[in-house]
């Protein structure tokens, strides 16, 4: 097929960009010398002729951000890198009009309209390569008045009755519109010690902002991290040893200077506000419990945990973000608890048709080590469940192959029979109905020889605790067994306040699973206090309770 399109290639000089990059999307992640030496041309080509300012566009930058971040040599990478600096040179010199139509899509000098929490919109507007001005409140389900009776210094209350409306009070108030944002980003702020209720209200506040770039960074074209050690691909590794890879061991974390730290959490966030897009370890993250490994093939993975006070009741939700060639290629994170984890993976657009199954099991070598997890479980929306291109894709085969299993029995005894049927009947695919089926059920890849305990199985038997000890009174039941655990611990009510977030869950957890040993109640009053200080730490300790 490769020898076939450049036939044609040589052939027709004057080929129209649509079909020139629709050549280079067969062959982008090909790397025989016939497919590399085209790959050379069509960009030459490209090069000669202007952007499409059309639907086109979308799928030269995508192939482009694909080869840039797959490479076959030196010479490759230098073509589409110039492509995609022309590509900002060309936006930077539009004028807004022609801009309008490209809103959200991410390109260079291009605006994002969107909504984002407090917490994101805090950290955005204190950027210095973006300017952020409030276009809207979209659908609003409570007024700002509402709020702000919250937060407003009590000489100011006044204001919120005489008012008519959100713009008569911010009139009232000698807000101007530059400022608004600012005032409303202020003013919840006063509300950071209780942030639920925050999020309750500024959430259902539905801001719209429109985000400027003030330069090209803010772009999904230039939005990478600088890396001078480039991996050039010779082919895409689909085959590997899987077991061997998850058992690597990993090198240290890279120790960052405070601006490489601050480079790497903006493309990170960049990387999820030009999707529109947040995930609470990225908006939340715990900055001192961020690591950067550097690992084989140009794969670098960043993982963050949470705040103290956004944290999970007993389980760690564990962000990331995996680079490929200094590109954010895929997002997600992983829901630590013991040695069981539920994991999720997104891979952005223009990176996938790449070594998707390999950074997926980079991902899990990452996870397994740092937290010694060996228990992964997927839920069905990443293979299809409310998810067409799950379906249509397949995704259901892509987790299979690298060991996951339906935890349903009957699903698992299907899937096996499917997949003899793939493997012995050349060209045959699962019908969408059996597809769907496969998402009545999460799959699993167990590394060890036990199915660890669930934070549901706990939660669980807390609820059948409070209703048959304390007939379902919630309330009782939490004094309770706060008392139970300060007596066991020998401890006073001020180390019960100090440790007052985290010491209600644990109480339940010792209680229910009847922990009462010195040994693991000296575990129990170390997990306290380093569940808000420490993740990794945190996690040792909750491993030696309760696996």
């Amino acid at each position: 097929m490769a020898q076939t399109s450049f036939k044609i290639l040589n052939q027709q000089p004057k080929q129209t960009i649509k079909t020139l990059v629709n050549q280079l999307k067969v062959i982008a992640n090909q790397y025989d010398i016939t497919s590399v030496n085209q790959k050379t041309e069509i960009l030459q080509q490209l090069s000669a002729r202007n952007f499409p300012l059309n639907r086109i566009l979308h799928d030269v930058v995508n192939v482009l951000l694909f080869l840039s971040a797959h490479p076959s040599n030196k010479s490759e990478l230098k073509l589409t890198r110039a492509e995609l600096k022309r590509l900002g040179n060309t936006f930077k010199k539009l004028n807004s009009l022609s801009k309008i139509k490209f809103e959200n899509s991410g390109l260079p000098y291009t605006n994002t309209l969107t909504t984002f929490s407090h917490d994101f919109l805090e950290w955005l507007s204190r950027n210095t390569n973006t300017v952020s001005k409030i276009d809207s409140f979209y659908k609003s389900k409570i007024n700002l008045t509402d709020s702000l009776a919250f937060t407003l210094p009590s000489l100011e209350k006044e204001y919120l009755g005489m008012a008519a409306n959100d713009k008569e009070l911010l009139n009232l108030m000698n807000v101007s519109k530059e400022q608004r944002l600012e005032f409303i980003l202020t003013e919840y702020s006063k509300l950071n010690q209780n942030p639920f209720l925050k999020d309750y209200f500024f959430n259902a506040l539905h801001v719209y902002i429109n985000v400027k770039p003030l330069n090209e960074k803010f772009s999904k074209v230039f939005n990478q991290l600088n890396t001078s050690n480039y991996y050039f691909h010779h082919d895409i590794l689909k085959q590997f040893d899987q077991k061997e890879l998850l058992d690597r061991k990993l090198p240290p974390s890279k120790k960052l200077e405070k601006q490489e730290f601050e480079r790497i959490n903006e493309v990170i966030k960049f990387s999820l506000a030009l999707l529109q897009r947040e995930t609470d370890p990225v908006t939340y993250m715990d900055e001192n419990s961020f690591q950067f490994f550097e690992l084989e093939r140009g794969v670098s993975i960043a993982i963050y945990g949470m705040t103290p006070n956004r944290q999970l009741p007993l389980e760690s939700y564990v962000g990331y973000t995996l680079f490929k060639n200094g590109y954010p290629a895929a997002y997600g994170g992983a829901w630590v608890f013991g040695k069981r984890s539920l994991f999720g993976i997104n891979i952005f657009e223009p990176y996938r048709g790449g070594e998707s199954g390999y950074m997926m099991c980079q991902l899990l070598r990452v996870y397994h080590q740092c937290f010694k997890v060996d228990y992964f479980e997927v839920e069905p929306y990443q293979y299809g469940l409310g998810n067409p291109e799950g379906i249509s894709s397949g995704a259901y085969w892509f987790y299979y192959r690298f060991g996951f299993r339906s935890l349903h029995p009957e699903l698992e005894k299907l899937a096996s029979k499917e997949f003899e049927t793939i493997k012995t009947k050349k060209g045959y695919r699962s019908s969408q109905a059996t597809l769907v089926r496969f998402t009545e059920s999460n799959v699993a890849l167990q590394m060890g020889t036990s199915i660890p305990i669930t934070v549901a199985e706990i939660r669980e038997k807390v609820t059948s605790y409070i209703s048959n000890v304390h007939q379902g009174n919630r309330l009782k039941a939490e004094h309770a067994v706060r008392e139970n655990l300060c007596k066991k611990l020998r401890k006073n009510k001020t180390y019960l306040k100090t440790h007052n977030s985290v010491f209600s869950e644990t109480a339940f957890l010792c209680e229910v699973l009847k922990i009462n040993s010195p040994s693991k109640l000296k575990l129990i009053e170390a997990l306290v206090i380093s569940k808000s200080q420490n993740l990794y730490a945190y996690q040792e300790l909750l491993l030696k309770l309760i696996s």
